[in-house]
């Protein structure tokens, strides 16, 4: 439906028709706006009481209003207003479907209509309601019935960044196996409270500690990955921060996630070290201290038990002990072998030279059966004695039938031209290690022992065995295989006797190695099938039995020190040169702890080899009898060269104490300072003190102590916690056991020096010297002086006690107060005072007892500034107990004695020649007795009765007499 507008232009007046849409109701408006016009511009602003207020929407459907979440002001298109001749207005009323409405409308100009939406104190705008649509009417100012027709207001409420994305848990905990690359671990997920694009979308993942390398990964879908494999040797977990950005670039708070690494199950051994560092003195070094045996097959496998040998290998050229090495230059010169030993593979020539190139030596020589060596003239000029030790090493099979029966010379002295005589030669035939010495012509023609034949199962086993066949004579013969000597019996061996040889034309003789010389034929026959890895002779004598037997023991071995936690089930076993160890335990678990226990041990001052390699093999038993081998692990020993270590002591040079001191214990060395220093690369001295153990320190008195008069004490307490024991003797203390510096530092400052009677010396010299690596490094010699000064006389004031003149009748002794005490001699001293000479008597073994404890010293001994007792071995606490019981007991008597003489006559003159019966003598000259003479006053007889008295009393004496 159409109507007419009207419009008015400045100065002029014009009519424009246009359409509206309003229909016929602002048909009259229109019509009235027209005529106000006509009537001129004076009368344009003139309001009519009885017309409704006409919202202005210039030509809009509806108002369309937006505001953002968090402002307060609507802004509308197009703005709200009235037509002005409609007005005046004072209020809108808004009104909706919802329950409330979060917007209010202030009036600006009540004239024109216009206003501000707002909104309300009280609401909250979210993007969450994004659209409002509200009912806007206009009311008249003097009558709020009068409104104009409701238009429509839609409000869109604009999303704003207010809120941070946020995940869906702060802290993730997600476990990789490791050795994979490019697992999807997990997916993250983060929201935001925000709504739709740009502000409620999540954009990106991002990783912020990613500095570290860290080997992860994550993408904007939140997927997280690892982008290396995961060691779980070198890294057991990860801890990742993980923000979330989203489309407007706000972050979310960091969201912690750990990543475990699950080891994989690999079998054998694990977290063993490349090396281990062995240094020479330091006893043995642990091959294995952390390893985990690891066994994958638990489910298909019922352990049974678990087996596992270490064996030391060959390193370098340098072998280990075996038979084979027994007899390696290293080990003969250790040993003290007879230096006129003769290495007969040395120099030896093949009998493929011609006789004149010589052959260089080698590990081992093997012998084919047609190989041999003649050994240099020089080496060995005469014939073989009777007298003489051969030693060698070899391996020898048992061969066929036709071989055992043919002789397999090893060493063979025979005739070098003419005749086959064979003077001297060891050989094997039948398995049997036989020899054949003749005796040379012009002995004396005796059917005597010339052949002996060993049955002994090591010549054809097929393994390395040594052999030292020791004659004293042909009576006296020993045969040592491995170290040990074979026990003879009546057929073994058997002995076979023989005349001596006839006297040939030539007496030059060949002694060759691998088969035997004819001269006649001018060959070698009977060759050896074996291999050879030493020989050595010596003629004329015979080597000891104990050098053959330190040959064979080897300064390097396995150790196992957990013996004293074998538990059932569990074995270990060694070869006998220790160089290889079996263990058995019956679960993985135990055999894990025994691992642990290996340790690699070289008894040599200065080992040759700079390393040594070690070879570790393992099987699952299972039950059933299958057996599941582990894989092998080979570790290395490396040998570090003995460092350059000083040791040094250093204090005071002086001690300076008294007679009292001394009677009752001085610190020796009470400032004792033990020092170990290295000298490293640059020359610079380096502490390293608490890096090594001492093996001794001694103290020792110059000259000699008076065993009756002299004594030390010690810390007992603190010995029996340190694996340290406490020796004395003539000449002072030692100290021995492989400790801490500190514990023999702490040691030595607590002995004491005693002498009973401190008057016999007026200096006492004494020196203090320690040692480390098993005595191989001693320190310097440290020289203390003790001067012992004499103590101040007592002035007679001080005394407890004082004499008085003669009367004669004692009354009891006064007791001094505590006063008195204080400042003159205490009850200790009265003692000591008194019963010195009963002190004097105790042996010198009990009292020497009594100071090496560590117990309270008797009193008498004691001072109240002398040693703390429960600071150094002065002992006797029973002993002080019956000390102070006999003193005691002794006053008591005394007293009573005192008591009785003063009710009972004491006759003036006594026997010169009658004794005590009790054997005590009672030494009084240092005690002081007053007697009070007003006793005799009160009595009434004065001095002259007392005169009288004594005479009768003597004259009854002499009647006694």
């Amino acid at each position: 439906m159409s109507y007419v507008s009207f419009s008015a232009a400045s100065g002029s007046r014009s009519f424009r028709l246009t359409e509206m849409r309003n229909g016929p109701r602002l048909l009259g408006v229109l019509l009235l706006a027209a005529a106000s016009c006509h009537f001129g511009h004076a009368s344009s602003n003139k309001h009519y009481k009885h017309r409704v207020p006409i919202i202005d929407l210039r030509g809009a459907e509806q108002f369309v209003a937006t505001v953002q979440e968090e402002e307060n002001v609507v802004s509308t298109v197009p703005d709200l207003a009235i037509i002005p001749e409609t007005g005046p207005v004072c209020s809108y009323a808004i009104s909706s479907v919802d329950d409330f409405v979060p917007f209010e409308v202030q009036v600006v100009d009540r004239y024109s209509g216009s206003a501000i939406i707002r909104v309300k104190d009280a609401a909250t705008l979210d993007c969450n309601k994004p659209e409002y649509t509200l009912t806007l009417s206009a009311v008249r100012c003097d009558d709020e019935a009068t409104r104009s027709e409701p238009v429509t207001l839609r409000i869109t409420v604009k999303d704003t960044n207010n809120h941070a994305p946020e995940f869906d848990n702060p802290w993730y905990t997600f476990t990789v196996e490791e050795g994979k690359k490019d697992i999807k671990i997990a997916v993250l997920n983060a929201t935001d409270k925000d709504c739709g694009h740009p502000f409620g979308e999540i954009c990106e993942y991002e990783i912020t500690n990613g500095l570290k390398e860290l080997p992860f990964s994550i993408d904007n879908q939140g997927v997280l990955r690892n982008t290396a494999p995961l060691n779980y040797s070198h890294a057991k977990s990860y801890i990742l921060t993980i923000v979330a950005n989203d489309c407007g670039m706000r972050k979310s708070k960091s969201a912690l996630v750990t990543v475990h690494v699950k080891e994989a199950c690999l079998q054998g051994l694990h977290n063993t070290p490349e090396k281990v560092i062995f240094t020479p003195g330091n006893g043995n070094v642990r091959l294995l201290p952390n390893a985990e045996t690891h066994f994958c097959d638990k489910t298909s496998c019922d352990v049974d038990h678990v087996e596992l040998t270490a064996s030391l290998q060959s390193t370098g050229g340098k072998t280990i002990c075996t038979p084979r090495t027994a007899f390696n230059n290293d080990s003969m010169q250790s040993c003290a072998i007879n230096p006129q030993t003769a290495d007969l593979l040395q120099d030896v020539q093949s009998n493929d030279s011609a006789e004149k190139n010589e052959v260089a030596p080698a590990d081992s020589w093997q012998f084919d059966g047609s190989k041999a060596y003649v050994v240099n003239p020089n080496k060995i000029k005469d014939l073989i004695p009777d007298k003489f030790t051969l030693s060698f090493a070899m391996r020898h099979e048992r061969g066929s039938k036709e071989e055992q029966n043919n002789k397999q010379n090893i060493l063979c002295e025979s005739d070098h031209e003419g005749m086959n005589r064979h003077h001297f030669n060891v050989y094997i035939r039948h398995c049997k290690l036989e020899v054949v010495l003749r005796r040379e012509a012009g002995s004396s023609p005796e059917f005597r022992a010339a052949e002996w034949r060993w049955s002994v199962p090591q010549v054809c086993d097929g393994e390395w065995h040594s052999y030292s066949l020791m004659f004293n004579s042909v009576d006296d013969t020993h045969l040592v295989i491995d170290g040990e000597i074979v026990k003879a019996s009546e057929r073994n061996p058997e002995i076979l006797d023989d005349w001596p040889l006839h006297k040939p034309g030539v007496a030059k003789t060949r002694l060759t190695i691998g088969a035997c010389w004819h001269g006649r034929q001018q060959t070698f026959v009977q060759h050896l099938r074996a291999q050879v890895a030493s020989m050595h002779l010596l003629t004329g004598q015979t080597e000891s039995t104990k050098a053959i037997e330190c040959l064979h023991q080897c300064p390097e071995h396995l150790q196992y020190n957990g013996m004293d936690e074998m538990r059932e089930g569990m074995s270990t076993s060694f070869n006998k040169e220790q160089t290889s160890v079996t263990l058995k335990a019956k679960s993985i678990e135990d055999m894990q702890k025994m691992i642990r226990k290996l340790a690699y041990s070289n008894n040599k001052d200065k080992p040759l080899m700079e390393s040594r390699d070690y070879l570790v093999q393992s099987k699952v038993v299972c039950k059933g009898n299958t057996k599941i081998a582990l894989p092998d692990f080979t570790g290395k020993v490396v040998i570090e060269k003995e460092e350059k270590l000083t040791l040094s002591l250093s204090g005071s040079a002086t001690v300076k104490t008294d007679q009292t001191a001394v009677k009752t214990g001085t610190p020796m060395i009470p400032d004792i300072r033990i020092t170990i220093s290295q000298t490293d690369k640059d020359g610079n001295e380096q502490d390293v003190t608490d890096k090594h153990k001492l093996d001794y320190c001694k103290v020792h008195l110059k000259p000699s102590r008076d065993m009756d008069l002299e004594y030390f004490s010690s810390p007992a307490s603190l010995i029996a916690s340190l694996n340290i024991e406490f020796e004395h003797d003539k000449e002072g203390i030692t100290l021995s056991g492989d400790d801490e510096v500190s514990g023999y530092r702490d040691i030595l400052s607590k002995i004491h020096y005693f002498n009973t009677r401190p008057e016999t010396y007026s200096k006492r010299l004494y020196s203090i010297q320690c040692g480390m690596r098993h005595g191989r490094i001693a320190s310097n010699e440290m020289l203390v002086s003790m001067t012992i000064d004499p103590v101040p006389m007592s002035s007679p004031a001080s005394s407890a006690l004082h004499l008085v003149p003669p009367p004669a009748v004692a009354s009891v002794p006064s007791v001094p107060s505590s006063a008195e005490s204080a400042a003159g001699l205490d009850s200790l001293e009265l003692i000591e005072r008194h019963f010195e000479p009963a002190f004097d008597q105790l042996g010198a073994s009990r009292l020497q007892n009594i100071l090496e404890m560590d117990l309270p010293r008797p009193k008498a001994l004691l001072s109240h500034h002398g040693f703390d007792s429960q600071q150094g071995a002065i002992a006797g606490g029973a002993v002080a107990v019956v000390v102070v019981v006999c003193v005691g007991f002794l006053l008591v008597l005394l007293v009573i004695g005192v008591l009785k003489m003063r009710d009972t006559p004491i006759p003036s003159r006594r026997r010169k020649n009658k004794r005590q019966d009790d054997g005590m003598h009672w030494d009084d000259s240092g005690m002081n007795i007053t007697v009070n003479p007003l006793e005799d006053m009160e009595r009434g007889g004065g001095q002259v009765a007392e005169e009288e008295y004594s005479e009768d009393d003597e004259e009854s004496s002499d009647n006694e007499r």
